[in-house]
């Protein structure tokens, strides 16, 4: 082995909690904060294998860790390893082997505005800088007492007809100033396991929204942990609706609805350049707690309508 050849494997149990601390150590602030938290998730769900903890040797050393989280919906989290590391970039090349072994659709990076990444070393795992988040939240005290009147109804347990829900939902993904990069990437029973992931899933906070009993949006909540937190996972109209404020009514009955269940906030995200709909929810009370860039490695898979 020369002085730049690393033995790159997946971790062995017995190393696994070395191989933490050295990932930790590696990650941002941010990062190094929320670590702990997925593991302890991700532990309470029952994961004992870590399939995508991946390390690099040198001699009998560990010296680099990447860590891929898989997630429903071929989906992935990537904890990137240290920037700098002399074995960084062959362990984000493995991660995206991984990750292809896997047929793992979407897989991400999150990184803080004020946070220190390498593009160079994400770019040799295939990861390229996909969206600008923007993380709203409002809290309850200006919950509205009870969703504002209008022309739409809405009728829970969507999730119950998941063909008729994924159908709607690819069409709410028609023309969307949201991450449109993301369209076709995965077909909707994946979009669809990705989001009730997203949380703690309840069927009756999945909503089809109509107008004169006809479909025309969707409307997806999901309490976190504890019910204190809420968020606005995904809300869409289908083109043909769009123009007529809708998007504010399907905001004030989602609203009600956090109230409803007693949630101390609603939270969400959504791309910077969405400048109509940042519009929309900042008047409804929103404001922006945090930010992030959004890496992306996408694969697209072969989909079949639902």
């Amino acid at each position: 082995m020369s002085a730049e050849e690393f033995l790159i494997e997946r971790c062995a149990a017995a190393d696994r909690a070395d191989a933490f601390r050295l990932l930790h150590a590696g990650l941002s602030p941010d990062q190094q904060t929320a670590l702990p938290t997925v593991l302890n998730a991700v532990h309470a769900q029952g994961e004992t294998d870590y399939p995508g903890l991946l390390v690099a040797r040198k001699t009998e050393d560990i010296v680099g860790v990447v860590w891929v989280q898989l997630a429903p919906g071929h989906t992935a989290i990537v904890w990137p390893p240290a920037i700098g590391g002399a074995a960084s970039p062959e362990l984000m090349r493995a991660a995206a082997e991984f990750l292809d072994e896997r047929s793992v659709a979407l897989a991400q990076i999150l990184v803080s505005p004020d946070a220190p990444h390498d593009p160079q070393m994400l770019a040799a795992g295939g990861f390229h800088r996909l969206v600008e988040l923007e993380y709203l939240t409002i809290e309850k005290a200006l919950f509205p007492a009870a969703a504002a009147r209008g022309e739409l109804q809405f009728a829970a347990a969507a999730s119950d007809e998941p063909q008729r829900l994924g159908r709607l939902l690819l069409e709410t993904y028609e023309q969307t100033l949201d991450c449109p990069q993301l369209n076709g990437l995965r077909d909707s029973t994946d979009i669809l396991a990705g989001y009730a992931a997203q949380g703690e899933f309840s069927a009756d906070r999945w909503f089809f929204v109509q107008q004169a009993g006809g479909d025309v949006g969707v409307l997806i909540l999901n309490a976190h942990p504890g019910g204190e937190t809420w968020e606005l996972v995904y809300m869409g109209v289908v083109p043909a609706a769009r123009g007529n404020e809708f998007g504010a009514q399907i905001v004030s009955f989602a609203l009600a609805q956090a109230a409803a269940g007693g949630a101390g906030r609603l939270v969400l995200a959504v791309d910077q350049t969405n400048a109509p709909a940042l519009a929309m929810y900042r008047e409804a009370g929103f404001v922006g707690w945090d930010r992030r860039t959004v890496y992306a490695r996408l694969n697209q898979q072969e989909t079949t309508p639902p």
